[in-house]
Order: C-alpha cells, then structure tokens, then sequence
C-alpha cells in the first residue's frame, strides 16, 4: 500500500505534506498543478495524510470510489510527466477549477 495525492491537491500546490515526509516522495514541479507522492518510495508512514491542509491524501486502500484515477496519475507522473500534467489539466477542467496557463 501507498498514499496517493487526489484531485482535491489540483491548483493547490502546497508543501506541507513535502515538508513533512521522511522518504521525500511526495514531488511537485514548477509546470505542475498538483503534487504527487513516488508509490516506489512511500513507506506508508502518514505524515503526508495528516500534514495535507485540503484533505487530498489518501492511502491507497481507502480512497474514495472516484478518485481511482489519481493511484496511476501518482505512479505515471515519475515515468510520463507529459501525459499526466495534461490529464491533471483535463480533470481540472471537468471540476472547474482554475488553473493559469
């Protein structure tokens, strides 16, 4: 099991939850418009859940039925940033919210 960072983090781009994780392996770069947390790296500690001010972060186990997505979209980012910042801006979209360009 892993945590994994949902749509909730989208536009958001805090750094609590980076600043508290032991394993840093929760990443964000500049073109990004959420985070995400390295599944090969997460050592299932929770700091990240309890530390993310928007409740994005879930364990991968118990993450909300819709929010299935975002388990690949964490994973996919560390080997496809392209493809995931794209489908990130999509989901975006379809929430309404507001991201610059």
């Amino acid at each position: 099991m892993t945590y994994v960072v949902t749509e909730s983090c989208i536009g958001v781009k805090g750094e609590a939850c980076m600043e508290v994780c032991p394993e840093h392996c929760i990443f964000s770069e500049a073109v990004d418009d959420m985070s995400f947390i390295d599944p090969a790296r997460c050592t299932n500690c929770g700091a990240c859940m309890a530390a993310c001010v928007v409740g994005a972060i879930y364990p991968e186990n118990s993450l909300p039925r819709d929010a299935a997505e975002f388990v690949n979209l964490n994973r996919d980012w560390f080997r496809h940033r392209t493809g995931v910042r794209q489908r990130v801006r999509e989901l975006a979209a379809e929430i309404g919210v507001w991201l610059p360009d």
